[in-house]
């Protein structure tokens, strides 16, 4: 949303993907926000699990602290007019309420609310969604966006920005824009139109290849990130989810409607999904990459000669594995020229083939903390077995000895 201001509706030079259409849209509210996922693309999408890996429903009574911080202070940022403080955020008739008052705090002439989860949540991939309605009065500036986790370690905009939703003054213009570094801030976005002051969801879903908005299941923006194309590196890491209501600004202009305060912004639920199967895969398709396991050694292919191990204390030529497009949306890993095979399960699994049949695909299933699993043609999971004997392709779920970190 902002560290700086930018003007999102005009073109940008950072064109990365196709151009979008605008579509008109109204939310049915009878309808599940999973069942809307990829509404607009249900006549050839082919099957995909959705799990939900982390969501505040806010059925309570006030915000939950072990999720989200509350921002408190003047934001020092476009010129924005508000001052931030938890009084501004409630939990009420199953809504996280946002606020906007006209108030004078901390020479500030309004006061609202901002929640993040720096800290507490980061998510790397996936559906990322919330259903909201905002207020739409003239000033305001609500917004649904992330940032990435290290923005403390390489400022902004080296970190990243993805914001899902953001909305201002009475229009019914959404925006939906991208933000990183590419010897200097650029950003890519588009919008379509909705009655603001209904209740949408608002979603991306985010895999290695791209980020794709959608307002009640039809998409809208697509940005290419795939193989880092223009610096986007930013967007293989983690993000945390920030939610705001700011008052005056660059973007919406500072004349604020003081008849219409206060004003609320509603957020019905936020939910993350970790989404498998589907038309694609998120792998990094032509890459060659490490994989690192749990107890922090690297995959060993073992030059072919026995089982792989999860073992070794640094990465050559044996630890390093190119992804390969095995198509139906599975991928091969090869190892100085041989393909690592789950050996169907019923034996370590080793990387000695010479060509690629189904015991040497494998479904790339992207976890929550930016990690990946690795599910077998037998419908199995990779395990590095903690790196006590050889691995294997054996296990039904997949929990800590079956993530790998990619290039750490």
């Amino acid at each position: 949303m902002k560290k700086q201001f930018f003007n999102f509706l005009k073109s940008t030079a950072m064109v990365l993907l196709l151009g979008a259409t605008v579509i008109s849209c109204k939310k049915d509210v009878t309808q599940s926000a999973a069942d809307k996922v990829g509404m607009s693309e249900a006549a050839t999408a082919t099957p995909r699990a959705l799990t939900l890996i982390w969501s505040d429903e806010f059925n309570g009574t006030s915000v939950d602290g072990s999720k989200w911080n509350i921002d408190n202070g003047n934001p020092n940022v476009n010129n924005e007019k508000e001052y931030y403080q938890a009084a501004n955020a409630a939990v009420t008739g199953g809504n996280l309420v946002i606020t906007a008052r006209n108030q004078s705090v901390g020479g500030q002439p309004y006061t609202s609310a901002k929640l993040n989860t720096s800290g507490k949540f980061s998510v790397k991939y996936g559906r990322i969604e919330a259903r909201i309605k905002l207020p739409a009065f003239q000033g305001s500036w609500p917004a649904f966006w992330m940032l990435g986790q290290n923005i403390g370690q390489v400022g902004w905009p080296q970190c990243g920005e993805i914001d899902v939703m953001e909305q201002v003054n009475t229009n019914n213009t959404i925006l939906g824009t991208m933000h990183w570094n590419n010897n200097g801030h650029v950003y890519y976005g588009n919008s379509i139109t909705a009655t603001a002051t209904d209740y949408h969801v608002y979603a991306v879903e985010w895999d290695a290849n791209s980020i794709k908005w959608y307002v009640d299941g039809t998409l809208f923006n697509t940005g290419n990130i795939q193989n880092n194309v223009n610096n986007t590196e930013e967007f293989q890491l983690p993000f945390y989810i920030i939610l705001n209501l700011a008052v005056g600004g660059d973007l919406p202009g500072n004349t604020i409607n003081n008849g219409a305060l206060p004003a609320s912004m509603f957020v019905d639920y936020v939910r993350v999904y970790n989404i498998t199967g589907g038309t694609g895969s998120t792998a990094p398709i032509g890459q060659t990459v490490t994989l690192k396991g749990i107890n922090n050694l690297y995959v060993n292919g073992q030059n072919g000669q026995q089982a792989m191990t999860c073992s070794s204390t640094a990465a050559q030529a044996w630890e390093q594995f190119t992804v390969v497009d095995a198509g139906a949306g599975k991928v091969a890993l090869r190892s100085q020229g041989k393909y690592v095979s789950s050996e169907n399960g019923t034996q370590a699994i080793t990387c000695n083939r010479t060509t690629v049949s189904d015991w040497e695909k494998f479904d790339w299933v992207p976890t929550a903390d930016g990690k990946v699993t690795f599910r077998g043609n037998n419908g199995k999971f990779i395990s590095s077995e903690n790196g006590q004997q050889a691995m294997t392709c054996t296990r039904a779920t997949a929990s800590g000895w079956e993530a790998f970190g990619v290039n750490q």
